[in-house]
């Protein structure tokens, strides 16, 4: 895992604790290994958790009654790709009842047209199973219109101390300056919000990312409208890296996105005219707890449920802020060879490893 995404995930860590009254975060150390998170210093106390048994679906059957998926790098990729084992994995659950979600961080579209397109795939996923990171923008952007900032139960992480729900000017937020796929904008249209040319600035110093479409102009951009007084960067897709579809060897490589794109705007929106602590941050979806708790509200009480991703940092430590098992995929988002020095780099294990 590069460093640069190490940093972000122990960050998204630090904000979801710091808005919690749960148990300090720990540090993890893998037994018989000395190598131990970078969180040591300012976290000292640690716990030992041994390796995750290796299974396959049909051993986790009768464990749990309900399944999250993510989507990509989990199920599929772009185009019309399935990763091998997923198809199998989704029917045996459909025929044996259980309840299905699709739990992703793609906001590139609105849920059902996501829902159509894991259908297109061979994933018959309805709209109410599809649960994304874009589908809670809605309520958010009604809250920042009403003068309320995010909380810990509700949205995801202020960065520069305003969490608690404080009350501040209330937001028109009719316009926002958008990096992402094109149709993205039919995320920001369901509320109300337009995407300003991409030459030009939103009325009030909004960006918002759902994907690492950047070039060096509309990076440049977004940091000047970043760096006024007031201003809020809106993470739609808080992915930091992931996998490109494999190659003809079987070998896949990973990226930068949107996590990515939308840290090192936020460290370069620091300046003087903001007293150096930059524009105010808000992620949606995975690991935060808003997604999660519309998840819990579309499952029956009492359900026992494990979230499936190939994601330690979004994914896996997503499922322990839900209070829900997780499998990881092994060989997408966290190569095989590095898997390891990756969980205890983050601090994160999941309950099983997935095979196909």
């Amino acid at each position: 895992m590069e460093q640069f995404e190490t940093e972000i995930y122990l960050r998204y860590k630090q904000i979801i604790e710091s808005q919690s009254a749960s148990t300090p975060l720990r540090t993890l150390v893998i037994p018989g290994s000395d190598r131990e998170s970078p969180l040591e210093a300012a976290l000292p106390r640690s716990v030992s958790l041994p390796e995750p048994p290796r299974v396959h679906m049909a051993d986790l059957l009768d464990r749990y009654d309900a399944f999250c998926f993510d989507g990509y790098g989990t199920l599929y990729n772009r185009g019309s790709f399935v990763y091998p084992g997923a198809m199998d994995w989704f029917q045996m659950l459909r025929r044996a009842g259980k309840h299905l979600r699709l739990v992703t961080n793609a906001a590139s579209d609105v849920d059902e047209v996501l829902a159509r397109d894991a259908d297109k795939r061979g994933f018959d996923f309805s709209t109410e199973e599809t649960i994304s990171s874009g589908s809670l923008l809605r309520e958010f952007v009604e809250r920042l219109r009403r003068g309320e900032r995010a909380d810990g139960n509700a949205t995801a992480g202020i960065v520069n101390g305003c969490a608690g729900g404080t009350a501040a000017k209330p937001l028109g937020l009719r316009e926002v300056y958008y990096i992402g796929r094109e149709t993205g904008k039919h995320v920001l249209e369901a509320c109300g919000i337009t995407a300003v040319a991409m030459d030009a600035e939103p009325a009030e110093p909004i960006v918002a990312i759902s994907s690492a479409k950047d070039t060096p102009e509309t990076f440049a951009r977004a940091v000047k409208i970043l760096q006024r007084p007031g201003a809020i960067l809106l993470v739609l897709n808080s992915d930091a890296w992931a996998p490109k579809i494999p190659d003809e060897n079987g070998v896949t490589v990973r990226e930068p996105v949107s996590g990515a794109l939308s840290e090192r705007l936020r460290r370069d929106s620091m300046c003087e005219a903001n007293g150096g602590v930059g524009c105010e941050t808000y992620y949606l979806g995975k690991p935060f707890p808003q997604i999660w708790e519309r998840v819990k509200a579309s499952l029956p009480a009492d359900s026992r449920v494990l979230m499936i991703g190939d994601t330690l940092g979004t994914d896996v430590f997503g499922a322990k802020v839900a209070g829900f098992d997780s499998a990881l995929v092994i060989g997408r988002n966290v190569p095989a060879a590095e898997l390891e020095a990756d969980e205890v780099a983050l601090g994160i294990r999941p309950d099983y490893y997935l095979e196909p």
